[in-house]
């Protein structure tokens, strides 16, 4: 396995663009460098704002991807992200035509939870993204809120906090994904009031 590792780093740093990696072999992992045309951000991925990659792009360019992004094999010749997102589309404007790839087999249900798992770590979600991930888990897996804790390895109460703050008025929801200021503890003591035009004074007076 090391063996077979080694060699096939060996061919990709002496400008091998495709590994010989078959995804319909059902191999669980494995390392290698695809085209990004045959790559693919997920819809569902819980980060929706990858923010200014000018920088991360004019790295890539002068030094190259230094770890591989994660992606799923949907097919021979197309494959989804499952982690990596921001490094991903800062390639694409680097100019990458191939990067390497750590290619898994996840089963759908695992796939959000890896991804959520992963922008949670780098503390990449703000508050309602995350509180929606939480949701999104429970709603379409028939999850309750202690089983998610576990997977996950958060609290239970503070995922039961996460998503009260999805019964927040629109204006506010919305609000949120350009106000970078506005933290959890902030939107936890605006919905503690029932009021929903109290809660938007109580928002205006936090954006001041």
């Amino acid at each position: 396995m090391a063996n077979a590792l080694s060699e096939r780093l060996a061919k990709q740093a002496s400008g091998v663009s495709e590994s010989r990696y078959d995804p319909l072999l059902q191999q669980e992992q494995s390392l290698a460098t695809i085209s990004v045309e045959k790559i693919s951000p997920d819809p569902n991925q819980p980060r929706k704002d990858l923010g200014d990659i000018t920088g991360l792009a004019e790295s890539i360019k002068e030094y190259g991807l230094m770890s591989p992004i994660i992606v799923q094999a949907i097919s021979k010749d197309s494959y989804k992200i499952i982690a990596g997102e921001r490094c991903f589309t800062a390639c694409k404007r680097a100019g990458l035509k191939s990067i390497l790839c750590i290619v898994r087999t996840v089963e759908e249900h695992r796939k959000l939870e890896y991804q959520l798992i992963e922008n949670l770590h780098r503390k990449d979600l703000n508050p309602v993204e995350e509180a929606m991930s939480y949701k999104s888990l429970i709603d379409n897996h028939n999850l309750s809120q202690r089983e998610l804790s576990k997977r996950l390895g958060q609290s239970a109460s503070g995922i039961n906090q996460a998503i009260r703050i999805l019964a927040l008025p629109k204006e506010i929801l919305d609000g949120v994904q350009t106000s970078e200021h506005i933290t959890k503890s902030i939107l936890l003591e605006i919905v503690k009031e029932a009021d929903g035009k109290k809660q938007l004074k109580l928002w205006k007076r936090a954006l001041e």
